[in-house]
């Protein structure tokens, strides 16, 4: 028996790289989160895990109290710091310093107070999981290390007395390794970026030719009836024109197909240019057929557009010469409003109605739902 495979997921995609960064501090946090209040659990058990501390004098004791309440502090850090990414950026950065600084003063006790060898260690597997996982975020990355990484060597100098060389080499060439490890991560977050641009710019091509017709460059059928199915649920105001070549198989068989598509395209400028603005939409609906939406416009306004329409085909004077009405090419127009309570499909069938007797009537003209057929201007 065949098993079945799931589907792959979605590929996750981002408009802008913010958005991105933001998702990834989502993801990345919740884990540098469980890094710090690990070690700060490891120090408020120290009493049952490490049984090989050193004594501490009355003072130290009240230094290990304080470390004890910012140990506490530092988880109620993280976990505030997690749900804040959850939410926002903003105070990411702020909250990650505070994390780092208390980090920092703990540390410098630990290393010049108490001589504890294990603080190195700490430190450094804080600095590593800070900068795995902050690497894209330059802002949260300095908040978190620049406090921890300057501590350190002040921690060695007031240890020492002096500077160490041996120290200092060894934390110049760690220092490298964080710098060129960013780096590295950085070029994969770089080639994530690119290729989610890549998806995004695919994505809006094919959603462009789902949605567009591809030789006349107006939109398709299906985007058009979303547009008036949308309009009529918004009860907005428009009227619509549906438009037909007259004679378009005549046409075919006089001038070959390529013709005819070529003369689709000049029609489809013509209709572009005879609407009012930017917000009407123009649609070829099927064939030698056109539709046009014409928002905020009554019956009367959309017979203006429509006898531009035939003007703008008489400029045009695109040869047809086996028209019986014309010797140029020329449409014929149905116009209808919306009326209240009217659906997209009843719209669409009144149009259609008109349509049909501005052929009746002779075609190379006009027809509303309200009024009888008109002659170009």
């Amino acid at each position: 028996m065949e098993r079945r495979h799931n589907p792959p997921a979605d590929l996750p995609s981002w408009p802008t790289r913010e958005a991105m960064v933001a998702r990834g501090l989502a993801i990345n946090l919740p884990w540098l989160a469980f890094v710090n209040i690990s070690f700060a659990l490891m120090i408020l058990l120290r009493d049952i895990l490490f049984h090989d501390l050193p004594e501490t004098s009355l003072v130290s004791a009240r230094l290990m109290d304080t470390v004890d309440v910012a140990m506490g502090g530092i988880i109620l850090l993280a976990v505030a710091t997690v749900i804040l990414s959850w939410r926002t950026m903003r105070g990411v950065s702020v909250m990650l310093m505070l994390l780092s600084l208390v980090w920092s003063l703990c540390c410098y006790w630990f290393v010049t107070r108490l001589h504890l060898p294990h603080i190195w260690p700490l430190a450094i597997i804080l600095l590593l999981t800070a900068m795995a996982a902050l690497y894209f975020y330059p802002t949260g990355l300095a908040a978190f290390i620049v406090p921890l990484w300057v501590t350190l060597p002040f921690a060695s100098v007031s240890l020492n007395e002096a500077l160490n060389i041996r120290f200092a080499v060894v934390w110049s060439l760690f220092t490298l390794i964080l710098i060129c490890g960013r780096f590295i991560l950085l070029r994969w977050f770089d080639e994530a970026w690119a290729r989610n641009q890549q998806n995004q710019r695919l994505i809006a091509r094919l959603d462009l030719l789902a949605h567009q017709d591809p030789l006349t460059e107006t939109a398709n059928r299906r985007a058009m009836l979303h547009v008036l199915e949308s309009a009529v649920s918004q009860q907005r105001r428009f009227s619509v024109m549906m438009l037909d070549v007259d004679y378009f198989k005549r046409y075919n068989d006089t001038y070959g197909h390529q013709a005819g598509d070529a003369c689709l395209v000049r029609v489809a400028r013509v209709l572009k240019k005879s609407v009012r603005g930017e917000e009407d939409r123009v649609a070829r609906y099927g064939g030698e057929e056109f539709l046009t939406m014409l928002f905020d416009c009554d019956s009367e306004q959309a017979q203006e557009v429509a006898a531009r329409v035939q003007k703008g085909l008489r400029h045009a004077a695109i040869p047809h010469a086996s028209s019986p009405v014309s010797a140029v090419v020329t449409v014929s127009i149905g116009i209808a409003t919306l009326a209240p309570g009217q659906t997209a499909a009843e719209l669409i069938a009144a149009a259609d109605a008109a349509l049909y007797r501005a052929k009746e009537g002779g075609r190379n003209r006009w027809c509303s739902e309200i009024t009888p057929p008109g002659e170009p201007s």
